[in-house]
C-alpha cells in the first residue's frame, strides 16, 4: 500500500511502503470469525449427527394393515406348577411368522410385563394353533398367577418386524 507522507513543511511528495502487518489487529479479528465459523459448522455437524440415531428412518419397516392374531380360548390353573393353555387363532388376511406372548401377574395390568414365548410359531390365516405354557418353565420370575395376556404378532421382513397391531385379555385362572 502507498502512501503519501506529510510533515509540517509541507507536502514532499515522498512515497513510503508501509509495511505488511502492522495493522494485526484487524488480521487477528479476521483469523477469530473464521475460528468461530468452522467451529459452530463443526459442532452443528456432530449434533446432526448424533440426533439422526434418535429419529427414525423414513423405511420404517412394518407389518400389514390386516395382520390379526387373537386369543380364541384359554384355560389357566394358578400355583407353582400351573399352567396356561392358550388357543390363538390367525383372523388377518396375511401370513405371520410368529408371535411373542406376555403375561402379567398384576391384576390391573394393562399390558404384558413377563414374556412367556417370543418366538411363537408361523400362522396362515384362518389357522389356529394350541399351546401349553407351564409356570415351573419360567421359574426364575416367580409366576404362579396369570391376570393378562398378551400377544404380538411379527414377521420376518429383512429381520424380526413386531406388528402393531396386537391383542390383550385379561384372563382368570382356576
Amino acid at each position: 500500500m502507498l502512501l503519501l507522507d506529510r510533515c509540517d513543511s509541507g507536502y514532499r511528495g515522498r512515497r513510503v511502503l508501509s509495511k505488511i502487518g502492522n495493522n494485526k489487529r484487524g488480521l487477528s479479528n479476521l483469523v477469530a470469525y473464521v475460528l468461530l465459523i468452522s467451529i459452530t459448522i463443526s459442532l452443528s455437524v456432530l449434533v446432526y449427527n448424533w440426533l439422526k440415531t434418535y429419529t427414525q428412518k423414513d423405511n420404517v419397516k412394518s407389518c400389514p394393515d390386516n395382520v390379526n392374531v387373537v386369543i380364541g380360548s384359554y384355560d389357566c390353573f394358578n400355583g407353582i406348577n400351573g399352567n396356561i393353555t392358550i388357543n390363538l387363532e390367525n383372523k388377518g388376511l396375511f401370513d405371520v411368522d410368529g408371535f411373542i406372548i406376555r403375561v402379567s401377574d398384576s391384576p390391573n395390568a394393562k399390558f404384558g410385563v413377563y414374556t412367556l414365548d417370543n418366538n411363537g410359531v408361523p400362522l396362515s390365516p384362518g389357522d389356529s394353533k394350541t399351546i401349553t405354557y407351564k409356570f415351573k418353565d419360567y421359574s426364575e420370575k416367580s409366576i404362579k398367577t396369570i391376570s393378562l395376556v398378551d400377544v404380538q404378532p411379527y414377521i420376518l421382513k429383512k429381520g424380526k418386524v413386531a406388528c402393531n397391531a396386537y391383542t390383550s385379555q385379561k384372563v382368570v385362572c382356576a
